[in-house]
């Protein structure tokens, strides 16, 4: 186990062990280039059936490669704050 995965927080799961189910709202952990942080965060779907060489997406469908590196190094599920809002 690398030294990154090592010191993953909880309840992040390694990307390299798992994948989420697909098209669920998730956040993802991937390399900063920058010096301040080790992380960054991105909202992301893993939509392996849209995007077969390019499954993982930002929440408006762009691959997260667009925005920085698209190295996914582990990720958690966030239904619970990124769901669509049900309305009354």
């Amino acid at each position: 186990m690398s030294q990154t995965q090592s010191s993953l927080p909880a309840p992040f799961l390694p990307a390299t062990q798992s994948l989420p189910s697909s098209d669920r709202p998730v956040l993802v952990l991937r390399p900063s280039s920058y010096n301040c942080c080790e992380f960054e965060v991105v909202t992301a779907r893993y939509m392996p059936d849209y995007r077969p060489r390019s499954p993982w997406r930002d929440i408006s469908g762009n691959a997260i490669s667009d925005s920085g590196s698209g190295d996914v190094i582990a990720w958690c599920y966030a239904d619970a704050i990124l769901s669509p809002k049900k309305v009354a």
